[in-house]
């Protein structure tokens, strides 16, 4: 990963959820997907977060490790996947959402969905995304980012409608979004250098 990236993800998590747009996650060096979709989670203060308030648990130690490192927790019957952006101790992560991939765009538009898809579970909770078998490359990058108030969330205060849910716009692998009338999913990324 370059460092710029590395940077990146010690100094805003929602610049953090935009950069992680176009990124590739891959397991084994094997390309799982494209990702096309991403929430932030902002730490105490979020009260949509695992760690509003300051909470802390077995659940969500993960999250309070250092930039770099996954948190995976299980919702549902579904693990959900994401990437802590902040130093030890502040507890601030972005979940990602979607992934696009060569199979049917609606195996991986989900957040339950692509870890099924991709074989992730609870065993990547806690590792470092620079020893890992589950890895993050650069990718390309989104011709426009739209935003959206996060999905799913049940807090009933103005944190359920920020919009802290970032995605690709016209990606027709993105969750949740009326598929008729977007755009092919190579004019929704910038041409590569």
């Amino acid at each position: 990963m370059e460092n710029s990236f590395e940077h990146l993800m010690f100094s805003d998590t929602v610049a953090t959820a935009k950069a992680l747009l176009g990124m590739e996650l891959y397991l084994e060096d094997k390309l799982i997907g494209r990702i096309v979709e991403t929430e932030a989670y902002l730490g105490a203060k979020d009260s949509a977060s695992h760690s509003a308030g300051g909470k802390r648990s077995k659940k969500n130690e993960s999250m309070y490790l250092s930039a770099g490192h996954w948190y995976v927790y299980q919702m549902y019957g579904h693990h959900m996947l994401n990437l802590v952006t902040k130093e030890s101790g502040t507890a601030e992560a972005v979940l990602i959402r979607a992934l696009e991939v060569e199979e049917e765009q609606s195996v991986a538009n989900g957040p339950g969905k692509l870890t099924r898809f991709a074989h992730i579970t609870q065993g990547f909770d806690g590792q470092p995304i620079d020893n890992c078998a589950l890895s993050l490359k650069e990718g390309v990058k989104p011709v426009c980012i739209d935003s959206r108030a996060r999905i799913g969330v049940t807090c009933t205060d103005h944190w359920k409608t920020e919009p802290l849910c970032f995605y690709v716009r016209g990606n027709r692998h993105v969750s949740r979004i009326k598929k008729k009338g977007l755009l092919m999913d190579n004019d929704t990324w910038l041409p590569s250098d």
